[in-house]
């Protein structure tokens, strides 16, 4: 994203390869949801029974929000409400009257909660099982982590566990894998774009250096030897 630090981009990929590492085999970064605008990490699998977050005798689908911050600034910007939490409920009650109906869906979609700190706002409109903030270690303390919220801290030793996240119950898992699906198939796209233009590069820099090469050659007129014209 525009504007990202490095601290931040390095986050958002230990927060991708601590999910793989949880046993979940569906993840993208900056995934962007309706509702809730863009998740920093997204993880989705089928766990299998007493493997899964609530260690029960049968399978079950988990997905879990990671939110990476890099700063203090940016973790209070999203504790924020700005006053809006009546607003945000009137609009999870719309969002699931429209979510029963199929063609209501595809017209109107799903309404953000504007003025809603993302904490929250993940909790009022839920789509997600497990919620995570990941940060560098001490920048965040517990008592500070909103409500079934988990924290996870970055260091020298990797990605650790703080505070165990709350489970979340949710039925909205289908949504998340399309936005998903959506997000990387859009960073393959991207990834062509770049590939072909870096090819097309190097295919260029060939053709200079070979239009120079063609340049630098003097043209020598050749002599046959006296005999063969003889013979001739």
């Amino acid at each position: 994203m525009p504007g990202e630090t490095e601290l931040h981009k390095t986050l958002k990929k230990e927060a991708c390869r601590w999910l793989f590492r949880m046993g979940y085999r569906c993840i993208a970064a900056e995934v962007r949801l309706k509702p809730l605008g863009i998740i920093d990490a997204v993880g989705t699998g089928l766990f299998r029974s007493y493997a899964n977050y609530l260690a029960v005798p049968y399978e079950m689908q988990q997905v879990c929000f990671i939110e990476c911050k890099a700063s203090r600034a940016d973790f209070l910007r999203d504790q924020s409400n700005d006053g809006q939490m009546e607003l945000c409920l009137m609009e999870r009650k719309r969002n699931m009257r429209v979510k029963r109906s199929r063609e209501r869906f595809e017209k109107f979609g799903l309404r953000q909660a504007v003025g809603l700190g993302k904490f929250k706002a993940c909790l009022l409109q839920p789509m997600a099982n497990i919620h995570y903030l990941l940060a560098p270690a001490g920048m965040i303390q517990k008592k500070e982590l909103p409500p079934r919220w988990g924290l996870l801290s970055y260091g020298t030793g990797g990605v650790n566990v703080v505070v165990r996240a709350d489970w979340q119950e949710c039925c909205r898992t289908q949504h998340v894998e399309g936005a998903i699906a959506r997000t990387l198939t859009g960073d393959i796209y991207r990834a062509d774009d770049r590939a072909i233009s870096s090819v097309n590069r190097e295919i260029f820099a060939q053709q200079q250096s070979l239009a120079v090469k063609i340049r630098s050659v003097r043209q020598q007129v050749v002599l046959a030897p006296p005999e063969t014209i003889e013979e001739a």
